[in-house]
């Protein structure tokens, strides 16, 4: 969510300083009180259920998720479209999420097509096992999450296929899609009005750590507390 800026002092010189010298006393001084401010930890737990629930939703509710494959010459026309879509089920393996050894997961089933010059319209169709990975990205201030596919089994499709299927469907996901916000600081921050006391709090969400354990994921949240 991108702030709106907007321009106070666009006309007069003098007024623009007086403006720009206020907002910098202030910052100095919202930074002192955020380094002194009291904090505390929030934590938010998702277990393998939930997050199986919300993929039997988006296939119940929604599109199945499909992206296009666009490298090694793949080529889309009416009668075959280039793409690789997410299934509930394909060959008897069900798309699902799994916590293991402090990782996150599961087979993802697909079909899809890949349409080239040479071979002719492909038609395919399996399941991949995949991994999910989850880091604080400093820079994006944001937990994201990269997504991995470690090996595809093809049905009825030659086994030769696998490994460039592999590589195009990987390089997709990480030119489109790569790294993934979940969480932003910002968006986990909150204010709270507190009328007894006249006033209000802001609830300032400082650092974010993940933590994956056999049978949930806990996400640390650390809250910094400032007058709002």
């Amino acid at each position: 969510m991108k702030a709106k800026a907007t321009s106070v002092c666009s006309l007069i010189l003098l007024a623009l300083l007086s403006c720009l010298n206020t907002f910098a006393q202030e910052s100095a001084s919202r930074g002192r009180r955020a380094t002194n401010a009291p904090t505390g930890e929030a934590t938010i737990t998702v277990t393998e259920q939930f997050l199986n629930s919300f993929l039997t939703a988006v296939f119940d509710n929604l599109n199945e998720p499909s992206m296009p494959l666009t490298v090694g010459g793949a080529k889309s026309g009416p009668d075959c479209a280039s793409e690789i879509r997410l299934k509930r089920e394909a060959g008897g393996v069900r798309t699902a999420v799994h916590f293991e050894n402090g990782r996150i997961v599961g087979p993802l089933a697909f079909a899809g097509a890949y349409n080239s010059g040479l071979m002719g319209c492909i038609e395919f169709s399996g399941w991949a096992d995949s991994e999910v990975v989850l880091e604080y990205d400093n820079a994006r201030r944001a937990l994201v999450a990269r997504f991995r596919l470690r090996d595809i089994h093809l049905n009825n499709t030659p086994a030769v296929l696998n490994g460039p299927l592999l590589s195009m469907v990987q390089s997709t996901i990480d030119s489109r899609y790569n790294p993934v916000e979940l969480f932003t600081l910002e968006k986990l921050s909150t204010r709270v009005d507190i009328q007894p006391a006249g006033g209000a709090l802001q609830l300032r969400a400082r650092e974010i750590r993940p933590e994956i354990t056999p049978s949930a994921l806990t996400l640390h949240i650390i809250y910094e507390f400032v007058r709002g």
